[in-house]
Formats: C-alpha cells, sequence, structure tokens
C-alpha cells in the first residue's frame, strides 16, 4: 500500500513538473506566469504562504514579483510590490551563487549566517525554506514558503523536488530578464536612431536651403523638386522607402551648384560658353559629393548626375537616351523643369500654367519620358478635382485655375 502511495505522489509530482514547464516557457504576460509557478510550488508542498523575489543587480536589491498569504506584500494572490524588499551583502550574494539545494532557515548552513539582517525580513514574512534562483552562474531571484500546512517537516525528497522546481521558475527569470535588456536596449537604439534621423534630416534640408539660397529667383525650389518627386513617384506605384529615396534626392539634386559662381547662376543676361560649362557641371559635382555619402536609399547621386538627361539623348552629362536614364532622373528632369517653368528667373520671367503644359507637350518624348509625363498629368487632374488627400503641386503654382481651363489645356495630353 505504502508503494502505491509513493508511486502515485511520483506521479502527481512528475505532473506537476510538466505543468510547470509548460507554464513558464507559455507565452502570457510574465506576471501571471510567475504566479502561477509560485502558486503550484506552494501547492505542491501544501504551504499557504509564499513569495517570489526577482534579483536586481544593479540596485543590488531583492524585489517581490508575486506572493500568495502575505497581505502585507499587497493582495493576497496578487503580484507582489508592498514595499518589502531584500538587500543582502556581498558575501551572501556570493554565497548564493553556490547554493543548488533549498535553504533551511532553521538549519545551520553558512548562507543563513550570512543573511544578516535579510534573515529577519524573511522570517516576518514566516518563511521556513528559501531557494534562491541561479542560471548560468546570475542570481535571478529566489523562492521563500513557509511551513507545510500539514505541520509535517520538510523531507529530502522534498528539497531535491522543490530544487528541481526552482530551476523550472529560473528559466522563466532568465528569459524575462534577457526580454528586458532586450526591449531596453531596442528603445535606447530607437531614440538614438530618431534623434540620428532628425540630424539627418535637418541637414539635408540645411543643404536644400543653402542650395537655394545661392540663387535669389529660386528660394524654394529644391524643397518643391523634392515634393513633386515624392507625389509623382507614389502615383506611379513606387514603395514607401523608394518614395522616401527620391523626395530626398529632390533636396539634393542641385547640390553641385554650390562650386558655381552665384554671379552665374543670378546673371540675367545669355551665359558664355565658359559660364556654360561651369554650370552644366552641377550635375557632376553633385554626383561626385553625393557618391561618397551611404545613403539608406538607392539611386540618388546617379538620380543627381542625370536629372538633366532628355529621351533623346541630347541632354548632359552624358547623353543617355532613354532606358539608359535611370527612372528617378527622368522623373526629376520632368518636375525640375515644370517647377523652373512655373517660377520667375533671372533671365525671364515665369510661365503660365498653360504656357508650361504647352512646354511638355513640346517636349513629350524628346525631353520628356512619356510614362513620366502621364502620371505628372494624372496628379494634377487629381488635384484639380479635388480628389488628391494632400496635393503637392497645383498649390504652388502662382496663379488661380479653374477646373474646366485646366480640362482644356490638358485635354491632348494621353490619359
Amino acid at each position: 500500500m505504502g508503494t502505491e502511495l509513493s508511486l502515485e505522489r511520483l506521479v502527481f509530482h512528475l505532473n506537476t513538473l510538466a505543468e510547470l514547464g509548460d507554464e513558464v516557457t507559455s507565452p502570457r504576460e510574465f506576471s501571471r506566469v510567475v504566479k502561477a509557478s509560485l502558486f503550484m510550488v506552494m501547492g505542491t508542498f501544501s504551504a499557504s504562504k509564499g513569495v517570489i523575489f526577482s534579483y536586481d543587480g544593479e540596485k543590488r536589491l531583492f524585489s517581490p514579483v508575486a506572493s500568495k498569504g502575505l497581505p502585507e506584500m499587497g493582495q493576497t494572490g496578487g503580484a507582489g510590490g508592498g514595499g518589502v524588499e531584500l538587500k543582502l551583502n556581498d558575501a551572501a550574494l556570493k554565497e548564493a551563487l553556490k547554493c543548488t539545494a533549498p535553504v533551511d532557515l532553521a538549519g545551520e548552513e553558512p548562507i543563513v549566517r550570512m543573511l544578516g539582517p535579510g534573515k529577519e525580513t524573511l522570517e516576518r514574512l514566516s518563511a521556513r525554506l528559501v531557494v534562491f534562483l541561479v542560471t548560468k552562474d546570475e542570481l535571478l531571484g529566489l523562492i521563500a514558503i513557509n511551513e507545510k500546512f500539514s505541520g509535517e517537516d520538510y523531507s529530502d525528497y522534498d528539497m531535491r523536488l522543490l530544487s528541481v522546481m526552482a530551476q523550472q521558475i529560473s528559466y522563466s527569470l532568465h528569459s524575462q530578464t534577457l526580454l528586458t535588456r532586450l526591449i531596453s536596449k531596442y528603445n535606447e537604439n530607437r531614440e538614438l536612431y530618431k534623434n540620428l534621423s532628425r540630424v539627418y534630416y535637418d541637414t539635408i534640408h540645411a543643404f536644400a536651403t543653402a542650395i537655394d539660397a545661392k540663387d535669389a529667383y529660386t528660394k524654394g525650389h529644391s524643397h518643391r523638386v523634392s515634393s513633386y518627386c515624392a507625389v509623382l513617384a507614389g502615383e506611379m506605384g513606387w514603395n514607401e522607402g523608394d518614395v522616401e529615396g527620391i523626395r530626398i534626392a529632390g533636396l539634393l539634386h542641385d547640390i553641385g551648384k554650390i562650386a558655381v559662381d552665384k554671379s552665374i547662376i543670378n546673371k540675367a543676361s545669355p551665359l558664355t560658353s565658359m559660364e556654360c560649362r561651369e554650370l552644366n557641371s552641377h550635375p557632376v559635382v553633385g554626383y561626385e559629393i553625393l557618391s561618397k555619402i551611404k545613403f539608406p536609399w538607392k539611386g540618388i547621386p546617379l538620380m543627381t548626375r542625370n536629372h538633366h538627361e532628355k529621351v533623346d539623348g541630347s541632354g548632359y552629362p552624358d547623353r543617355l537616351e532613354r532606358a539608359e536614364i535611370p527612372l528617378g532622373a527622368r522623373v526629376m528632369a520632368l518636375v525640375d523643369a515644370f517647377d523652373a517653368m512655373t517660377t520667375d528667373r533671372p533671365y525671364r520671367p515665369r510661365l503660365t500654367f498653360r504656357e508650361a503644359m504647352e512646354e511638355v507637350k513640346r517636349n513629350y518624348d524628346r525631353q520628356f519620358d512619356p510614362d513620366v509625363v502621364r502620371p505628372f498629368i494624372k496628379v494634377i487632374r487629381k488635384e484639380i478635382n479635388g480628389e488628391s488627400e494632400h496635393p503637392s503641386i497645383v498649390p504652388f503654382l502662382q496663379e488661380h485655375l479653374e477646373n474646366a481651363e485646366v480640362a482644356r489645356i490638358l485635354e491632348d495630353f494621353p490619359r
């Protein structure tokens, strides 16, 4: 009969260990996992009071994370945290790392003598057994439980079983510790990335503003080209990352003008051949500057180099034709020219919208790629018809446009 009871008890404990293993590896909320683990330990040994402390190595402090039967630590059965904390001296902490078995606070083990005021705190919580939670030589916390409800003493078998259960709970605490550190590092890196991104974008905008400042007539040109490029790329179905890339390229497309004399940029009379060569060098200079920067987006240096190429091969600096020109540069070529036409320049006043669109039509499939012109026209139609949530082109035009008038201007363009 005694053998049957022992076997039945063994099976029960094995099932408890299996359930505890499932519990500590479950994806549930950590506080619920720890609380359920404590309840299993107390239920196994018929203890009426218990607490699990986690250890903070930086603060060198044990703080309760779950308790039961101890109203002074918070609601019975709830998470701990009622102000009862435990602090051990260095000798006790060092000895705790060596403790592979539960410690009987009524015993004479060295660790008991080393606990100092910590022992008094544990005794106030009616603790009889303490088992330290250690994984990979790292102290993670401890479990404390009181006497058995029956008054029966803890056996060697109970001690071994509690050791195994404590090891299971240690795994859970270890995983939570790693997760907490990972989340902390992630949040730290995310904040750092945000700050770097702000600096990055602020620097790019500062460059764009500096470029436009060289030309008294084109203030805001780079920002408008950037905005036009982004909305047109979006209309063409580009993904979010590529849209952002061409937005940045738009801000920087004229960066090579930093190397061009300001008097040439602002000259109202026709340029000499030498002045033309200097002005037309800006795409190559821009490419040389930007190609040395590791952008998180592809193609920015080439978009800058090729934004004055024409699909018929008559552009500069490389006289590329059609598909030889990067698509981003073909987009930029159109919007750059469109903004130049619709703003005042030192050599001529701005063109009206009708005049600008006549120029686009005249250079359709010569200077401008038809596969870019068509979605550009589509964007304008949408903005005029109120179908665009955030209009980005029409609001910049310096004239009032009626829907019917725009429809007449655009009627010859393919849909």
